[in-house]
């Protein structure tokens, strides 16, 4: 009994599929990230992805878990000498938390870091 087998191509239509065929961006020189969840917050879920994220891209980064204050996120930064803060904020308040992160930032000499911040539902486009 002869049985045939059809060889299916795994190649992806470039067109179709831009993203898949683009291989993630390595940085040539150190980045370090401070990864956190703000203030009254015990969702962790979002920012622990982001931080697998940035670490498989080759990102060191020093996550500080949940229930962070600004002032703790913002010492780390300027003492680890970071490029950037990613925060998540499920809480509410995340308009001042993440305004008086820049305004303290700048106070430290940290104007430079930049910071990324999402969460749930709570953060709408407009802010």
């Amino acid at each position: 009994m002869s049985i045939k087998t059809e060889k299916k191509s795994t190649e992806l239509k470039e067109d179709k599929y831009p993203f898949s065929l683009t291989e993630p961006h390595k940085p040539t020189h150190k980045v370090r990230f401070v990864t956190a969840a703000s203030l009254f917050d015990g969702h962790d879920a979002s920012i622990n992805i982001m931080r697998r994220i940035l670490q498989s891209s080759g990102v060191e980064v020093i996550h500080l878990g949940h229930n962070r204050s600004v002032h703790e996120i913002v010492n780390c930064a300027i003492q680890e000498d970071v490029q950037g803060i990613a925060i998540s904020s499920y809480q509410g308040g995340h308009v001042e938390y993440f305004k008086y992160m820049i305004d303290l930032l700048k106070q430290r000499g940290g104007a430079h870091i930049k910071v990324f911040g999402g969460g749930g539902g709570v953060i709408v486009p407009a802010e």
